[in-house]
């Protein structure tokens, strides 16, 4: 059976693998400098003309791939291609009759545009960071609302870009149109104090009976940006009020289909979900050293076959080096933090990818030696 994944990065590694091993015959369209594509777990790789972000240039790049092999099932791995593969989706699988492994834009978008979902939370007392729309006549009430300190926040971004921190109103005022002009639409958000403490990352598989299939939650114990970013050093635990909010937020939704959470836990106690990342993330990689192989899940459910649920092995420990390399470099914690930075080995410790470590430490040193990286990532 053939399966196509689009786009790579590490989580394509991942992902590739674990279809191999599932049995499946793996294909691959990816950008010519993709860490993915010296991967022998894919058996057939199609190089892109220039990047993935203009969708119409995508879609016409992937039909001419789907007019000349069958597949059962196309995967999307990152933001930019879920989001045209969504809205692409029904004529996509009617043309060449194979099914397309992301949620109808309708309800895809809910989940992608954080401002849309923060208000379904609201709606639907899910807990979430208290947040309102922002426009040049909206900011004194929108601030009213959500107070301070603050974080003005693009509706669309990934990776943290753009989320830029305000302590007052006149501090909102004087960057609100900056981050509009470079991101577009933007919401404030309650700024969740939390001391640097982990925050979780709650992959979960709601499939079209409405249960869930399988869970796997990764306590983010290092990041970079040290006041908030992706994960550099983490490890899977179980926490059924984690799995019980993400899972009612995705019944809300009418979800199905894999998700990933990103949640906050307050000085208080009390879990907040921040954002859905509406695709496989990076931390895919979390979830096969723990037993769970959430891409054959993804097959099997789109294709009304049954899947079983894999056992979950938790406190497994994954580091991404590269980007823990620039944690290092940015914590004030370096020396102290625990587990020690420098513990390389360890019997539950795995890397993001053994083959891509060299590429993940070379790229997490040219990117903070960026001054546009700083300036997304750090806003500096």
């Amino acid at each position: 059976m053939n399966i196509l994944i689009i786009d790579g990065g590490l989580q394509a590694l991942s992902v590739a693998r674990s279809l191999k091993r599932a049995g499946y015959y793996v294909c691959a369209m990816l950008q010519k400098n993709d860490v993915a594509v010296k991967s022998n777990f894919i058996d057939d790789i199609y190089i892109t003309f220039g990047t993935l972000d203009k969708a119409e240039d995508c879609i016409r790049f992937l039909y001419r791939i789907l007019d000349n092999k069958e597949f059962a099932v196309i995967i999307p791995l990152s933001d930019r291609t879920s989001d045209w593969l969504s809205l692409y989706k029904k004529n996509i699988e009617k043309t060449y009759h194979l099914k397309c492994a992301i949620p109808d834009y309708c309800v895809f978008q809910k989940a992608n545009d954080k401002w849309l979902l923060m208000k379904l939370c609201e709606n639907n007392h899910i807990p979430h960071p208290k947040t309102r729309i922002l426009t040049y006549d909206t900011l004194f009430e929108a601030a009213s609302f959500v107070g301070f300190p603050a974080l003005i926040k693009p509706n669309l971004s990934v990776g943290a870009r753009g989320i830029t921190l305000v302590n007052d109103f006149n501090d909102l005022c004087n960057k609100y149109g900056l981050i509009y002009n470079q991101y577009g639409e933007c919401a404030l958000q309650e700024y969740i104090q939390n001391d640097g403490s982990p925050y979780y990352n709650v992959m979960l598989y709601r499939n079209k009976q409405g249960e869930i299939v399988n869970s796997v939650i990764t306590e983010i114990i290092r990041y970079f940006p040290v006041k908030g970013g992706s994960s550099s050093f983490c490890k899977t635990i179980e926490s059924k009020k984690l799995v019980d909010i993400c899972a009612r937020t995705l019944s809300v939704l009418n979800w199905i289909g894999f998700a990933d959470f990103d949640i906050m836990k307050t000085i208080d106690g009390d879990y907040k979900i921040i954002e859905i990342n509406p695709r496989v993330p990076a931390s895919i990689r979390a979830a096969e050293i723990s037993g769970v192989n959430f891409p054959d899940i993804i097959v099997k459910d789109v294709l009304n076959k049954v899947s079983d649920k894999y056992l979950y092995i938790p406190n497994k420990q994954l580091r991404y080096l590269g980007l823990d390399f620039m944690w290092f470099l940015s914590s004030s914690k370096r020396f102290s933090c625990n587990p020690s930075w420098f513990r390389f080995f360890g019997k539950d410790l795995y890397y993001q990818e053994k083959g891509a470590m060299l590429f993940s430490l070379l790229s997490g040193f040219c990117k903070i030696c960026s001054p546009s990286f700083l300036k997304s990532k750090l806003g500096i």
